[in-house]
């Protein structure tokens, strides 16, 4: 199966696929569902991103009111 950078996919067989001949049956949906979860992984790393930022706003500010 195809990589976005054009490569075969490496993956272990699950037993379903190992019992019908090695045959991977990862279909559209599975793909989706994989780009879903990057997207969320990105989205959730940007919002901690942003907050490690407000963060360290606020430790600075502190500092110069004490």
């Amino acid at each position: 199966m195809p990589n976005p950078d054009g490569t075969d996919s490496n993956r272990a067989l699950t037993y379903t696929e190992m019992m019908n001949e090695g045959k991977q049956t990862r279909t559209a949906e599975h793909h989706r569902e994989s780009g879903d979860l990057e997207q969320r992984v990105n989205e959730l790393e940007r919002k901690v991103e942003h907050l490690q930022k407000i963060i360290q706003r606020q430790l600075r500010l502190g500092r110069m009111i004490e």
